[in-house]
């Protein structure tokens, strides 16, 4: 965080002026938990009371419009004002002003994290750059995300996910984006927005969230052509495989840890290699790449750093299994959008080899689970699945759909628990099988079992 005094805060929240104005703020935190000294504290969380006790002890100042405890020390480095959360939104609105510097946002169904992740790590091998930290994107983590910007801060890059409508918008306001980025829109988390359309609608709270920034999206998904681009008063870039676009790649092939393509930009073609398998990873590569080309980089020099890419683990990661066999770990997060580019992985790594798709359960569909379900059971099937086994009840439900959609019973297996799934999957692994084990990170016993099926 770049340090401030005191008063300064206090001119922003209009507060009078007082004792220990002169003093030093290293840090501005959301949560009372985090008190420290040289911290200044929005009491946001009501729920959470202010430890007396501790904060005389320390040399730190809390914003609150709560009343006072009785007998409480140090009340002069309590500063109280009207409403602690227009207060809050006031201080971040403020420090983010200090900052002339491109920030990016990504948003998607899937591949945010890795896109995110390609761009931050490009950027990092020679600027100075603040990032979301792998997955975690929950707005419980922006004040951090915030505070780590400085005067060294050359680039932000924050991965920008959603509930729920209207939180997008938020995160917009509280980062102040300059590009926005949206990787791909599929199925997930219809449990909050009801409906596709709405989904559709929420990531399109980008558009407005940028303002007059660029956005960047691709040209090849479909519901992303359903956005009202007409009052977007921005710039925007496009990527793609299947359509022409600003970035595109052609001749796609897999090439031991990741993928070759050749970048098709302008007049100009580029050989690049990504680690990370599959072709959604390649439609990752192009929007980091295009943003990097969007903040005036070099391309070239861009895609040698992309060469050196660390993936982010368990996503679509090949890890060898016991008996020989191989494990596709792409435990951190489900939906169909995301395990329909894992089968696609499956597919093309287990070619000759017998190809097992293990399952957990699909949150955040809300009323429309089984049908999306159904739609899984098809993927298996078209993908040509050799073996499906499920984990839980939940997951059953996929299994009976491919049951019904002619699926040979002998290459259906549904769990009866963790032991069983364990115990059945382990049977099925030898030197000639690829087994995707695909689950949400919200799944306690994953790691678990993912842990006893590695070797």
């Amino acid at each position: 965080m770049k340090k401030l005094k005191l008063k300064v805060i206090k001119t922003v929240l209009g507060l009078p002026p007082g004792p220990g104005d002169e003093a030093e703020i290293r840090h501005v935190t959301n949560d009372i938990t985090k008190m420290a000294n040289g911290t200044l504290v929005f009491h946001l969380n009501k729920a959470k009371a202010l430890d007396a006790k501790r904060f005389e002890k320390l040399d730190c100042y809390v914003v609150t419009d709560q009343p006072l405890l009785k007998g409480m020390g140090g009340a002069e480095r309590v500063l109280h004002v009207k409403n602690v959360r227009k207060a809050y939104d006031k201080f971040v609105r403020f420090y983010r002003g200090l900052f002339k510097i491109p920030v990016i946002a990504v948003t998607g169904t899937c591949g945010k994290s890795t896109t995110k992740e390609m761009i931050a790590q490009i950027l990092a091998s020679k600027h100075r750059v603040v990032a979301t930290e792998s997955s975690k994107n929950a707005l419980r983590y922006m004040n951090d995300y915030l505070m780590r910007i400085d005067d060294a801060t050359e680039f932000a890059v924050f991965e920008t996910a959603i509930t729920h409508p209207g939180q997008l918008i938020y995160e917009c306001d509280f980062f102040k984006p300059t590009i926005g980025i949206i990787t791909t829109i599929g199925i997930d988390h219809l449990n909050w927005c009801k409906t596709m359309d709405n989904y559709i609608r929420t990531k399109g709270e980008l558009l407005t969230g940028l303002g007059k920034g660029t956005l960047i999206i691709n040209r090849d998904n479909k519901y992303i052509q359903r956005l009202d681009f007409s009052r977007f008063a921005g710039k925007i870039v496009t990527f793609g495989i299947k359509k022409e676009a600003d970035f595109r790649a052609e001749d796609i092939a897999y090439a031991g840890d990741g993928m070759d393509f050749t970048l098709v930009f302008r007049n100009r073609r580029i050989r690049v290699h990504v680690p990370g398998l599959g072709e959604h990873n390649v439609y990752n590569a192009l929007a980091a790449l295009a943003a990097i080309r969007v903040l005036g980089l070099d391309l070239k020099e861009a895609v040698k750093a992309l060469a050196r890419y660390r993936p982010l683990r368990s996503h679509s990661e090949i890890r060898r299994g016991i008996n020989g066999s191989v494990i596709i770990d792409d435990t951190w997060s489900s939906n169909p959008t995301s395990v329909e580019a894992a089968l696609k992985v499956l597919k093309d790594v287990g070619e000759e080899k017998k190809k097992v798709a293990a399952f957990g359960r699909i949150s955040y569909l809300g009323r429309h689970t089984r049908k999306y379900y159904e739609r899984v059971a098809r993927m298996v099937i078209a993908l040509e699945t050799d073996v499906l086994i499920t984990k839980d009840s939940a997951a059953a439900a996929i299994a009976d759909f491919a049951l019904r959609l002619g699926m040979s019973p002998e290459n259906v297996i549904k769990a009866e628990s963790d032991a069983d799934f364990k115990k059945k999957l382990s049977a099925l692994l030898d030197e000639n099988t690829v087994c995707l084990f695909k689950c949400s990170m919200l799944d306690g016993s994953s790691q678990e079992i993912l842990s006893a099926i590695l070797a």
